[in-house]
């Protein structure tokens, strides 16, 4: 993609709401181990025009997987959740908290955590009580820039180029700031640990789109007084 200057308003919208939908996926897959309901959603999912080819090879991966019911027997994917995630393996993990993967100490808790939680509060946002992580989990992370693509979708819609602009900016500085500061070494990092090909194609997935976003983010600017119509 070169320019959104390129797109009318409603192609804008459409864009905003198609990566808010990628990060609402990639947030529940690190949420928590896959159930029933998951499964059914992967193997339903169009995986045609989901980005660059990589990241639609991903998820064609990713839905054989749970079409052919082979490597997704719901236990050993909880195992492996368990084993990659929470360090139930006894042996080095993947944890999904930015903090561990930029403080020197690689501690939970640490300023990541600090710093994302005033970005959600400027935002009026906070996280479900009924979510015990801390706020720099990545599935929080994610549902973050979803909620930001989905205001800017209806920026876009409402022809409100300012609002547009503001949300898009907030992306950009979240995903610079953040999520690219340590979520390419986590993918590296469960791709290394998976055993089997569901986490595997979980992370090339994150990594492809992270990557895609990040070009995406660096060569356009959002309108900030105007919406082409």
């Amino acid at each position: 993609m070169n320019e959104f200057t390129d797109l009318t308003a409603n192609e804008l919208a459409t864009l905003m709401r198609n990566r808010a939908s990628m990060y609402v996926l990639l947030a529940r897959l690190y949420r928590q181990e896959p159930d029933d309901v998951l499964i059914e959603q992967l193997g339903a999912m169009d995986t045609s025009d989901q980005g660059t080819p990589e990241i639609m090879a991903g998820l064609a991966k990713l839905k054989i997987c749970t079409a052919m019911r082979a490597d997704c027997d719901l236990t050993e994917l909880a195992i492996e959740f368990a084993r990659i995630f929470l360090g139930t393996g006894g042996q080095d993990s993947a944890f999904p908290y930015e903090s561990v993967y930029t403080s020197p100490e690689r501690l939970m808790m640490q300023e990541a955590r600090d710093d994302v939680l005033l970005q959600y509060r400027r935002e009026g946002l906070d996280r479900a009580t009924r979510f015990h992580e801390p706020e720099d989990h990545i599935s929080l992370e994610f549902e973050f820039m979803a909620y930001l693509c989905q205001q800017a979708a209806l920026a876009f819609e409402n022809q409100d180029g300012a609002a547009a602009s503001y949300h898009f900016e907030k992306q950009k500085n979240f995903l610079e700031q953040h999520l690219l500061r340590w979520v390419p070494e986590f993918c590296h990092d469960v791709t290394r640990l998976g055993r089997m090909e569901f986490y595997k194609a979980a992370a090339k997935i994150t990594a492809d789109f992270l990557l895609m976003e990040g070009e995406v983010i660096a060569g356009n600017v959002a309108h900030r007084d105007e919406v082409q119509t």
